[in-house]
């Protein structure tokens, strides 16, 4: 009858949308998977960005990453910005909504969180199908746990790699030293009358020259009151007298 929807033809659209719909679920954690394994935040947030770039086809994508105290520390984008950082900083300034929408209508900003910690807020823009925004942001809260975990982890691998290569400085520095290092230890064959030193080929030298030789040990020589008074007795009493 005139007026009527055919309940086929409604039918199919919903099937055609579900299959969309499953779709692009489907290529978005294909392609997140693929960034788990980021060695670095801006290895990670550039993945990201791809993903969305690739999903949503927007004018306008950026990530703006968070410190513990939520201000806005550093902004990645694939494309150069169209307002400066600081802008962008003010504007997103205390934000801690799940999701809102941008002044346009045709965009949406996500928080993106690991469990109880704010990492960063996406801003997607001027969407390439305005009438599928709300599509596209189910979606983009559906990846943005992944998202979440994947910033963490490349935050997390990047700190180990940080502290591992402190240890190995510290480890260098410390190998360097040790091998500046000259010490005497053993039982080292001296003589009991001339007091010189046995060395391992057999050879017989003086204390200062085993002992320069054998550590970084430098000598100064003087008389001790003792050899002065056995060997320069003469020369004591006549500045006495």
């Amino acid at each position: 009858m005139p007026g009527e929807t055919n309940p086929s033809t409604g039918t199919e659209k919903e099937l055609h949308a579900a299959r969309q719909l499953i779709s692009q679920y489907a290529m978005a954690f294909d392609l997140l998977t693929q960034i788990a394994h980021a060695a670095t935040e801006k290895e990670a947030m550039d993945n990201i960005l791809q993903v969305f770039d690739l999903l949503f086809s927007p004018r306008t994508l950026f990530y703006a990453a968070l410190n513990s105290d939520r201000q806005v520390v550093h902004v990645y984008s694939l494309l150069p910005l169209k307002e400066a950082e600081s802008a962008i900083q003010a504007r997103l300034a205390g934000f801690s909504r799940k999701y809102a929408w941008t002044d346009s209508g045709d965009g949406f900003e996500i928080l993106i969180r690991y469990k109880d910690k704010d990492l960063g807020i996406l801003e997607i823009e001027d969407v390439e199908f305005p009438d599928q925004k709300d599509r596209y942001l189910n979606l983009g809260l559906s990846i943005a746990g992944v998202c979440g975990l994947a910033i963490e982890n490349a935050r997390r691998y990047q700190t180990i790699r940080d502290a591992e290569d402190q240890l190995r400085t510290e480890k260098n520095k410390l190998e360097k030293a040790l091998s500046e290092v000259k010490t005497l230890s053993g039982l080292i064959p001296i003589c009991s009358h001339c007091k010189k030193i046995r060395d391992d080929k057999g050879y017989w030298n003086q204390v200062e020259a085993y002992i320069s030789q054998h550590s970084d040990a430098k000598f100064s020589h003087g008389i001790c009151r003792d050899c002065m008074q056995k060997y320069y007795s003469d020369y004591i009493q006549e500045k006495k007298g």
